[in-house]
């Protein structure tokens, strides 16, 4: 696994205000960060804190108002849509928040489809099926997603960002609806993404993530700090 690593460089993000008042709504306020191969950062935080938005701007999926994204050593917003996409899906395993599936495909080609789609190689269909086992999913690979309840949609969206051995992992509430057992056995996959050299960044307002931590950091009002000592 190289040692690509994503940073943000005073990044911020603004929306304009509905209605006749005009203005903008920040969303996160000029910060810096930055995600190092072989350690696991939680960022935790109130919904509406600005955490989601800052995942999805280290993801390469929405432009900062202002600041720059680098990852592996390129700016990701300087780069033209379909660049930024090539190097997105050759460097980033992400797990969105929400349910992303193809109903018409069975929850283990669901897993594979990052390798179906965007490599050469054979689908590496063994080591979906070891992801699926590992959280706990394995009997379900052949059933569609609609069969799924939301929290083993969740499982599958882990494994799916996992298969491909990515050097960065983003995931935005992965843990969202599973009991403690499950919860435990994602993070405890995240954590070994990152022992294994990947970056990676769990996004989430549950505590019991920071056990599996490097590094907590807190988001308020579109902020980003170190969290409290425990």
């Amino acid at each position: 696994m190289s040692d690509a690593r994503v940073e943000a460089r005073g990044v911020a993000k603004d929306y304009p205000r509905a209605g006749a008042s005009g203005g903008v709504l920040t969303a996160v306020r000029p910060l810096d960060l930055e995600l190092g191969p072989g350690s696991l950062t939680v960022v935790t935080g109130r919904s509406g804190s600005g955490k989601s938005t800052l995942l999805s701007m280290l993801a390469g999926m929405l432009a900062p108002t202002s600041g720059a994204v680098i990852l592996d050593g390129a700016d990701l917003y300087s780069l033209d849509e379909r660049s930024r996409s090539r190097l997105r899906n050759a460097k980033i395993g992400l797990v969105p928040q929400g349910h992303t599936a193809l109903r018409a495909l069975s929850v283990l080609d669901n897993v594979l489809l990052p390798a179906v789609l965007y490599s050469r190689e054979r689908p590496p269909r063994q080591r979906a099926e070891h992801l699926l086992e590992a959280v706990g999913i394995a009997e379900l690979a052949r059933v569609g997603p609609h069969e799924l309840s939301g929290g083993e949609l969740r499982r599958m969206a882990v494994a799916r960002a996992l298969l491909m051995d990515p050097v960065v992992v983003l995931a935005d509430e992965p843990t969202a609806g599973l009991d403690e057992e499950s919860a435990a056995r994602v993070l405890e996959l995240l954590r070994g993404a990152a022992d294994d050299g990947a970056a990676v960044l769990v996004v989430t307002h549950e505590d019991g993530a920071a056990r599996f931590a490097d590094r907590v950091l807190t988001m308020a009002d579109g902020r980003l700090g170190d969290s409290p000592a425990r």
